[in-house]
């Protein structure tokens, strides 16, 4: 990688010029494979500025400026800097990557169950969050369910009633006390 510097008012000796190129060198696991940088250092009335340019492969650029009283601390504002940028835009990269059936899954990486991704994943439209966690698929109390709320830490749950076999929801309202909700019986 060509790494190129550029200095105003200051001498760029070597220990400076290494801490620059370790930080880029850093940066690579979250830039990914880098082709060039510009790194500008400047000294104006005491203030240190960094300016570094990081160019990427695939046409990725990340730019950032610090500033300090040091000039170490601002390479490393700079560099850091960079390393948000490109965790964001990878974020952004994996996120709108759409998974769908039959799509690949990256080596090393582990599918999660369809319960996990459900829970994580909001629903198309409305904008609600599908919890199959929350449905208790054995008939039981309602005390039983509290207990289960209590233990998942849970808004609610939704539960069939051993003694009624009816579709209830138990919850937990404004005031911190619970409250239930029977689906209507079969006529």
């Amino acid at each position: 990688m060509n790494v190129d510097f550029s200095g105003k008012n200051l001498a760029l000796t070597d220990a400076l010029r290494g801490k620059v190129e370790k930080k880029i060198a850093k940066l690579e696991r979250f830039t990914g494979p880098m082709v060039s940088a510009h790194v500008s250092l400047q000294v104006e009335r005491r203030v240190h500025h960094v300016e570094l340019m990081v160019h990427c492969t695939h046409d990725r650029i990340y730019k950032a400026r610090a500033m300090a009283e040091d000039m170490y601390m601002a390479i490393t504002e700079a560099a850091d800097a960079i390393g948000q940028q490109a965790k964001k835009e990878k974020g952004r990269r994996l996120s709108s990557r759409g998974r769908g059936k039959g799509a690949a899954v990256p080596s090393g990486a582990e599918e999660a169950p369809e319960e996990e991704v459900h829970a994580r994943a909001p629903e198309r439209g409305g904008g609600m969050a599908r919890r199959r966690d929350l449905f208790l698929e054995r008939p039981m109390s309602a005390q039983d369910a509290a207990l289960v709320m209590d233990e998942l830490r849970a808004p609610l749950v939704v539960f069939r009633d051993a003694r009624t076999d009816r579709l209830s929801v138990l919850f937990r309202d404004a005031g911190g006390g619970l409250g239930l909700i029977e689906a209507p019986g079969r006529s």
